[in-house]
C-alpha cells in the first residue's frame, strides 16, 4: 500500500514537472542568432500540429505541414544587414555557394538552440521539485524529474526531426501579403528574361513615337519652346525597373524639363527596394518630385530625401522649375502598414489638401496619389495629377483637368502574373497665358505600351483652341 502510495505521488511530481516545463517553453521568449547578413529569432511551441512558421515581418509568414505534432517550429526573420549582404551578393555573382553557407549555419544555430532547450528542460524538472516541496528536498527525486523532463523533450524532437519533410514547402500556406509568393516565384523566373528584353525594346518604341508626334505636330498651331513647360507625369512603378529604361528615353526624345511622380515606387517599404533604385535614380539629372504612395514607408521616403535631384513633397506646396506644385502624401506611408486609408482618412486627407490649395498663392499642378483626395478641389481650373488606379486617364471638364498616369511600372511583378505588361505615363505640356497670368493647359500625351504581343498606343489630348 505505501508503494503504490509513493509510486502515485511520484507520477503526480512527474506529471507535474512536464507541465511545467511545457509551460515555462510555450511562453519562453525566442532565441536570436545571425546567420551571414541575417538576424533571425527561434522558437519552439507546444500543442501545435507538427508545422514550421517562417514570419517574414511585415510580409507575413509561410506555414507548412513538415513534421508530426505535438511541436511547432517558429523561425523570424528579425533583420537584414544590407552592407553584409551585398558583399554576400557580390560572392553569390562570383561563386554561387553562399545560399547553402548561410543554410548551414542557420542549422547549426537550431541544433544548439535544441540543445540548450534540452538542458534547461533537465533543470526545469530539478526546479519543479523544489516548487512541489521545499521542506523535504529530495535529490534523487530532483534528479529523475530532471532526466524524465529531459527524456521526453528529446523523444518530442527526435519525433519531429526523423519525420521532418523539407518537400511540405512546396504545399504550403502563405498568409499577408505574401500569399502572393507562389505565383511571384515563378513569374519571377520569366520576368527577369521580360524585363530585359522590354528595356531593349523601348528605344525603338520612342522612337517611333517621337516620329508620330511630329506628324501630330504638323497639324497642330506652333508654340514658342520659351513660353511652355514640359512635364512628364509617372507613377506606381512598383519595384520594376524596365519603367526607367521607359522613363529615361521619353525625358531624352521629348527634352522632358521635371518629372512628377504620383507614387507607389516600391511594394513593401524596405530599405532594400530602395537599394534597387539608387544607381538609376543616380542617372536622372532633370528635376524629380515625389509624392508618397500607399506602399511607401516612413523608411522610404526618408532615403529617397537624401538623393539628388529628388524632392519628396509630403504636404505643402513647393517651387521647382518655375512651377508651383502642391501635394500631400497618402496617409500610408507615414507608417509600415500597406494599407488604403479608410474613409475617415481619406476624408481628413481631402480636406488638408483643400486647405493647403486654397491657402498657396498659386497652385500650378496638384499631386497626390489617391485620386480620392481632389474631392474638394475639382473646381477653379486646376490642373489634378494622380495614380493608384493602375488605368491612365486624361479627363477634361468644364472647371478642372484631372490626368492619371496609370502605371508606368506595368503594375510591378504582379503584371508578369498574367503577362498583362502594360506601362503608361503622360506627357502634359503646360503654355503660358498672358490674359490669365498663369501656365494653362496647351496639350497632354497619353502614351501606352503592351507587351505580348508588342504594341504601343500614342493619343494627343489639346485643351486650347
Amino acid at each position: 500500500m505505501n508503494l503504490n502510495k509513493k509510486l502515485f505521488n511520484m507520477a503526480k511530481k512527474i506529471i507535474f514537472s512536464l507541465l511545467f516545463m511545457v509551460l515555462v517553453i510555450q511562453f519562453l521568449g525566442p532565441a536570436t542568432f545571425s546567420a551571414g547578413a541575417f538576424e533571425f529569432e527561434t522558437s519552439l511551441k507546444f500543442w501545435g500540429s507538427g508545422r514550421t512558421l517562417i514570419h517574414f515581418p511585415p510580409l507575413g509568414k509561410v506555414v507548412a505541414p513538415t513534421h508530426i505534432p505535438p511541436l511547432d517550429f517558429h523561425l523570424t526573420l528579425k533583420n537584414i544587414n544590407l552592407e553584409e549582404m551585398a558583399e554576400y551578393v557580390s560572392n553569390f555573382s562570383q561563386t554561387g555557394f553562399w545560399p547553402k553557407k548561410i543554410i548551414q549555419e542557420i542549422k547549426i544555430n537550431i541544433i544548439k538552440y535544441m540543445t540548450s532547450l534540452l538542458l534547461l528542460s533537465f533543470f526545469l524538472g530539478m526546479a519543479s521539485m523544489l516548487l512541489w516541496t521545499r521542506k523535504n528536498i529530495n535529490k534523487k527525486e530532483m534528479f529523475w524529474a530532471g532526466l524524465v523532463n529531459f527524456l521526453v523533450l528529446l523523444f518530442f524532437l527526435t519525433s519531429a526531426l526523423l519525420s521532418y519533410n523539407i518537400t511540405a514547402f512546396s504545399r504550403a500556406e502563405y498568409e499577408g501579403i505574401l500569399e502572393a509568393a507562389p505565383w511571384v516565384l515563378s513569374a519571377l523566373q520569366e520576368g527577369i528574361g521580360v524585363i530585359e528584353n522590354i528595356g531593349g525594346q523601348f528605344m525603338e518604341v520612342v522612337e517611333n513615337i517621337s516620329f508620330l508626334q511630329k506628324e501630330m505636330e504638323k497639324n497642330t498651331p506652333p508654340v514658342e519652346r520659351k513660353d511652355t513647360k514640359r512635364i512628364l507625369h509617372v507613377s506606381d512603378i512598383h519595384n520594376n525597373p524596365a519603367a526607367f529604361n521607359f522613363i529615361q528615353r521619353i525625358v531624352e526624345t521629348f527634352d522632358v524639363e521635371i518629372i512628377i511622380d504620383t507614387g507607389d515606387l516600391v511594394d513593401y517599404g524596405t530599405s532594400l527596394e530602395m537599394e534597387l533604385f539608387s544607381q538609376i535614380f543616380a542617372n536622372i539629372d532633370i528635376p524629380y518630385v515625389f509624392i508618397p504612395g500607399n506602399h511607401e514607408s516612413p523608411l522610404v521616403v526618408e532615403q529617397l530625401k537624401k538623393i539628388k535631384n529628388i524632392t519628396v513633397l509630403e504636404e505643402g506646396v513647393i517651387e521647382i522649375a518655375g512651377l508651383r506644385i502642391a501635394g500631400i502624401a497618402d496617409p500610408a506611408s507615414y507608417s509600415t502598414a500597406m494599407v488604403v486609408a479608410d474613409e475617415t482618412t481619406m476624408e481628413t486627407t481631402a480636406q488638408k489638401l483643400q486647405e493647403i490649395v486654397y491657402g498657396a498663392e498659386r497652385a500650378d499642378i496638384i499631386a497626390a496619389h489617391n485620386p480620392e483626395f481632389f474631392k474638394f478641389i475639382r473646381n477653379n481650373n486646376y490642373i489634378l495629377l494622380g495614380g493608384h488606379q493602375h488605368t491612365p486617364y486624361i479627363k477634361k471638364a468644364e472647371n478642372y483637368l484631372e490626368i492619371n498616369a496609370g502605371t508606368t511600372g506595368a503594375s510591378g511583378i504582379r503584371g508578369f502574373k498574367n503577362l498583362e505588361i502594360n506601362f503608361s505615363l503622360i506627357l502634359l505640356n503646360l503654355q503660358y497665358s498672358e490674359t490669365e497670368n498663369a501656365l494653362v493647359p496647351f496639350s497632354a500625351d497619353l502614351i501606352k505600351v503592351k507587351q505580348f504581343p508588342l504594341n504601343f498606343s500614342f493619343e494627343r489630348f489639346i485643351f486650347q483652341d
